[in-house]
Order: structure tokens, then C-alpha cells, then sequence
């Protein structure tokens, strides 16, 4: 018998990547609608507005 996970909404999904702007989550649910992997398009646009958070600090 195998045991299968439970599959994460995209809701629950967001709330682990609290640092994203509504344009980041935008961006995600996008490339996940293009057949993208969910996770790995979440974790692209965090790092990605990280980054740009980062760069335009004074």
C-alpha cells in the first residue's frame, strides 16, 4: 500500500513565503497556471524580490 502526501493548496503555499508582493504572487500563480512546479516558481519569485529588495535599500 503506498502512502501518498497530501497535496498543499496554493493558498497554504503562499503563506510560506510571507516576504512576497502582490506582483511577486502574480508572477507565481502565472508560471504555475503555464505548468510550471508549483514550489519552484514560488521560490523563484521570493528569492527574486529578495534580491530586488536588497539592491534598492539606501
Amino acid at each position: 500500500m503506498e502512502n501518498k502526501k497530501e497535496r498543499e493548496t496554493f493558498e497554504q503555499l503562499m503563506s510560506r513565503y510571507p516576504e512576497m508582493d502582490e506582483a511577486a504572487r502574480r508572477r507565481a500563480a502565472n508560471r504555475i497556471a503555464a505548468g510550471a512546479d508549483a514550489v519552484a516558481a514560488l521560490n523563484d519569485e521570493a528569492i527574486l524580490s529578495q534580491l530586488v529588495r536588497a539592491y534598492n535599500r539606501p
